[in-house]
C-alpha cells in the first residue's frame, strides 16, 4: 500500500479512546470517553458510554443510576469528550 493511501486510513480511523468502567468509591463508577476522528460524534460517545454503564451494572444483576455526566463538545481545537458517574441499583 502507498504511503498516501496508509495516511488516510490512519486519518479516517481516527483515534477513539475510553477509560473503560472505573471504581470510584463504594458502589460509584465512572467512564469516560474522547474521539478525536473526523466523524466523532458527541451523541456516539454518550450513548457508548451509557452502554458500557448499563453492561457494567447488569453483570452484577443491577441497574444503571447516573449520578453525573460532564460532556465537551467539539470546538475548534477540542474533540469531543464524554464522563459519565453512576452507580447501581
Amino acid at each position: 500500500m502507498k504511503p498516501e493511501k496508509i495516511w488516510l486510513v490512519v486519518f479516517l480511523a481516527g483515534c477513539a479512546s475510553t477509560t473503560g468502567v472505573i471504581s470510584t468509591g463504594s458502589n460509584q463508577y465512572m467512564v469516560s470517553r474522547e474521539d478525536n476522528g473526523p466523524a466523532a460524534s458527541l451523541g456516539q460517545l454518550k450513548a457508548a458510554t451509557m452502554k458500557d454503564a448499563g453492561a457494567h451494572c447488569a453483570g452484577q444483576g443491577k441497574t444503571m443510576l447516573i449520578l453525573r455526566e460532564t460532556d465537551t463538545p467539539r470546538s475548534l481545537g477540542q474533540f469531543p469528550q464524554t464522563t459519565l458517574h453512576f452507580t447501581c441499583t
